[in-house]
């Protein structure tokens, strides 16, 4: 082992792959040997028991009259079996009735015990035992006796012709180790040989050869980054040197301009000390003026506080009035949502007493467009901010609504509704609630025969920027044909164009296929006249003032 470790790396490695062949190899042809061995045994006992078979077939008569001139004709065949060495018939008694041996052979003693089925290789032969039978009865048996000189022939021959291919094998695998060895260790030598170069040379620009993406190739990039990592440093080694030299240098000139600047900073010493002097007179006089300086900033002092008091007073003022007008604001939104919901209420008393459908018709339909504006301005006094509506909880409570007036009519419609984070001002809001109560409205009246079922997908949503779009549709009965939706002057779709054109500054369009969509886009305005002034309350876009109120009155 110790010699094997000093051995060079070429030779370990064909080593290596020369033990590890061999070893290969040999067990494959001693398997081969076992398994011909095997097969060679097997086959003797398949053609002993053709024979035994064959025998025992034509030895029936014989067996049966005790025939023995019968039976030995019948094993005189085996003469042409060579393998044959000798055979015996027997009787049910245990008799031999017959015998054959084979001319090289000399006569053995019989045996009176009728053999069992089987068969036994021993000294060099196969003893092969049947028994011979006839309608279940035994009558006989049958004993041969086969060398296996012509098998054994025939492994010797497999065994010659199988070391020729080992040596062959061993030969070609030491060939091929070889040269594929010289693959493994060409890059390692080359390592080798440039190290030595780097050694003794110094020189940290060279590289060494990348011949694959192994282990060895891996090797051979973690040595060059080393030698570039070397290079680097050794480069600022001598950088690092030059810039030492060069300081050192700088130190002697700083030294001799020191020198200078210690005589300079003497001669200055002596002009500040006569400054010093004058300074010390100045100073005396600027303490008189810094006292009366302070007793003049103690009395600006106390009036910046006064003022700063009275500024935070004015703001709370302030602060406490827009309270005041916030709170205002609130309750006036509860009492318009109370009233309006008091307003609902009587026109929805009036339509149940009515006895006329056109005229219930009627007040239903202005119930549901006040309960409309009711929801904007009952969002408006729950939330914290009175310039946003949300679209999408202001949908759902209109639904619950419509579904309240028309349930009577066993409309089976389900809303589909697509709207989350859409947000209107009051301006906005009402004219847009009012088109959604009279579109779905319209929907639940007239999109589907009674007692039919249907859905209807309501969508809002922010296209772009400040940009909403919105849509209504059905899949009902549609619009009759014929009807001039942009010319008609029904009172619904007249107030659908108004409502979104004018008032919300926006377009609309109708389609008309399978069912009714009504789909409408308008730009975003978040500044609320209603909440922040504009020209249209005031000549200058803001709330009245209570002198202005003062001076109306």
């Amino acid at each position: 082992m110790v010699y094997f470790k000093n051995l060079p790396i070429r030779q370990k490695i064909l080593s290596v792959l020369m033990v590890v062949n061999i070893t290969s190899l040999l067990m494959v042809f001693g398997g081969f040997l076992i398994y011909d061995r095997w097969e060679i045994r097997q086959s003797s006992i398949a053609q002993s028991a053709t024979i035994a078979d064959i025998l025992a077939y034509n030895c029936t008569a014989a067996l049966l009259f005790d025939d023995a001139k019968d039976a030995r004709e019948t094993l005189a065949v085996l003469k042409t079996k060579p393998s044959v060495v000798s055979a015996r018939v027997f009787t049910k008694k245990g008799t031999l009735l017959a015998g054959y041996v084979r001319a090289d052979q000399k006569t053995r003693g019989t045996s009176h015990e009728i053999p069992k089925n089987g068969h036994y290789f021993e000294n060099g032969m196969l003893h092969f035992h049947k028994v011979v039978e006839m309608a279940h009865e035994r009558i006989g048996a049958l004993c041969i006796q086969s060398d296996l000189h012509e098998m054994t022939e025939i492994t010797k021959d497999h065994a010659y012709i199988a070391s020729l291919g080992l040596l062959m094998a061993i030969l070609f695998s030491f060939l091929l180790s070889v040269k594929m060895q010289k693959t493994v260790v060409r890059p390692i030598l080359d390592l080798k040989v440039l190290s030595n170069s780097v050694s003794k040379d110094g020189d940290y620009s060279v590289r060494g050869k990348k011949h694959g993406n192994d282990e060895i190739g891996s090797l051979v990039d973690a040595f060059n980054e080393m030698l570039h990592q070397i290079e680097q440093q050794n480069s600022a080694l001598k950088q690092a040197r030059k810039t030492a030299e060069n300081a050192a240098l700088e130190a002697l000139q700083l030294a001799e301009g020191l020198k200078q600047a210690n005589v300079t900073l003497e001669n200055e010493i002596r002009v500040r000390k006569d400054v010093e002097k004058t300074l010390q007179k100045h100073r005396d006089n600027l303490e008189i003026r810094v006292l009366e300086r302070t007793v003049a900033l103690r009395e600006t002092n106390q009036k910046l506080t006064n003022e700063i008091s009275e500024r935070m007073t004015a703001e709370k003022k302030i602060q406490d009035s827009l309270d005041e007008k916030v709170l205002l604001l609130g309750e006036i939104h509860h009492r318009v949502k109370n009233n309006l919901q008091v307003i609902s209420s009587l026109l929805d008393l009036t339509r149940r007493r009515t006895m006329n459908p056109e005229a219930q018709m009627v007040l239903a339909d202005a119930r549901s467009k006040i309960y409309t504006m009711a929801l904007v301005h009952s969002q408006l006094y729950r939330s914290e901010s009175f310039s946003r509506i949300d679209m999408g909880v202001h949908i759902r409570k209109l639904l619950g609504s419509i579904n309240q007036i028309y349930a009577a009519s066993h409309r089976k419609i389900r809303p589909i509704i697509e709207c989350s984070h859409v947000f209107l001002s009051v301006t906005q809001a009402i004219p847009c609630a009012l088109v959604l109560n009279e579109v779905i409205s319209n929907v639940y009246k007239h999109a589907y025969p009674e007692d039919a079922k249907g859905e209807c997908f309501i969508s809002m949503t922010e296209v772009e920027e400040k940009r909403i779009h919105f849509c209504v549709r059905d899949e009902g009965v549609g619009i009759p044909e014929g009807v001039d939706i942009e010319n008609t002057e029904t009172l619904g779709l007249k107030l659908i164009r108004n409502l979104i054109r004018k008032q919300l500054k926006g377009d609309v369009r109708f389609e008309c296929g399978k069912g009714t969509s009504i789909i409408a886009e308008f730009d975003i305005d978040h500044d609320d006249v209603l909440i922040h002034g504009g020209p249209e309350l005031t000549p200058n876009g803001k709330f009245p003032s209570s002198e202005d109120t003062s001076q109306d009155t």
